[in-house]
């Protein structure tokens, strides 16, 4: 039987605490990265479906959409989806949107050009499922069939 000495055991611990933190993180930034894929050329339509209501929509000057703005510090409805109102009250918990996931997502005619993620939490503590718990929805067969 082999004894290890305490900081040995200590060092050993420190050396794997980065692989085990991302190994807990690989699956939900998978998650993410497929959402981003999926969604791109999807019509907008989709966003709704498998994300929820947005927190902000940026426009161009004629009043049409030229973005869509998702973050993990907005509130859920009963099916999981994310709602606009209640709107995040940052007085209430400043921290919470500075820590949050924010989703900005590209239009144009009708159709997704691009899905920027922004964790602003970092990526590491489990602060990665907040961002795939916004978007898991959009990595299913079922919420990028339309009509559904």
């Amino acid at each position: 039987m082999t004894v290890t000495p305490p900081r040995l055991a200590l060092l050993g611990l420190a050396a794997a605490a980065p692989l085990l933190l991302g190994a807990c993180g690989a699956p939900h930034l998978k998650t993410v990265r497929a959402a981003q894929e999926a969604l791109v050329g999807q019509d907008v339509a989709l966003l709704a479906r498998c994300i929820g209501e947005p927190l902000a929509v940026q426009q161009s000057a004629d009043g049409t959409p030229t973005a869509y703005v998702y973050s993990s510090a907005q509130p859920r409805g009963p099916d999981g989806r994310l709602r606009a109102d209640p709107a995040p009250d940052l007085n209430a918990d400043p921290d919470r949107h500075a820590r949050a996931c924010v989703f900005d997502v590209a239009v144009q005619d009708g159709r997704i050009l691009a899905v920027r993620s922004d964790n602003r939490a970092g990526w590491g503590f489990g602060s990665i499922t907040k961002c795939s718990a916004v978007v898991k929805r959009c990595t299913t067969a079922q919420a990028l069939r339309p009509g559904e």
